[in-house]
């Protein structure tokens, strides 16, 4: 199961990157997330793990498996059998403004959790895109 979002916002990639990459302050600008926490180190690594607590939704621990600095980064969250995948990626657009892209790959039992939650899987990335949008457009 895929849920994807995207937005553009009118600001520059790397500014667009600066507020994402920042995870613990993704409360300050989107209700989606109650809590960030890294748990290793201060920056996303491939390898480092994250505790999100989200609303309506049970505290997980994400760990990154890539980053391509000022582009990309993704994390998993759940055993091999029910893997989840969060994808965040920017691509810089002619008019000197960004792309923003979030997507969320469920499989195994992940997707059965997921199936039940659908809705709200949606909303959350369509409100976390456009809540970076005005974030990142207001500054």
């Amino acid at each position: 199961m895929r849920h994807d979002s995207t937005a553009d916002i009118p600001a520059p990639v790397d500014d667009v990157w600066a507020v994402l990459i920042d995870v613990e302050r993704w409360p300050e600008w989107t209700p989606t997330m109650r809590r960030v926490e890294i748990l290793d180190g201060a920056e996303l690594v491939p390898g480092t793990r994250v505790r999100i607590a989200q609303p309506r939704l049970p505290v997980l621990v994400w760990t990154v498996d890539e980053v391509r600095p000022g582009a990309a980064f993704s994390w998993v969250s759940g055993p091999s059998a029910g893997r989840t995948r969060a994808t965040h990626e920017l691509t810089a657009l002619p008019s000197g403004g960004t792309r923003l892209a979030l997507g969320l790959d469920q499989r195994g039992l992940s997707a059965v959790f997921g199936a039940l939650t659908t809705g709200l899987t949606k909303s959350y990335l369509r409100t976390e895109a456009e809540s970076l949008r005005r974030y990142c457009s207001a500054g």
